[in-house]
């Protein structure tokens, strides 16, 4: 990696970072897609207002 010009490192850096941000976005958008199941109120924790 030393003989390497700090413009290539530089490069890399970005794009590892890139990748990583696209990524973080794509399981964002799949999570916000999931259907969560109501919660569970066997204990009684959860008020319910009319």
């Amino acid at each position: 990696m030393k003989k390497l010009p700090n413009a290539v490192k530089w490069l890399i850096i970005v794009a590892v970072l890139a990748a990583m941000a696209a990524l973080t976005f794509a399981v964002n958008d799949r999570a916000s897609r999931v259907d969560m199941p109501a919660p569970d109120n066997t204990f009684g924790i959860y008020h319910v207002t009319n």
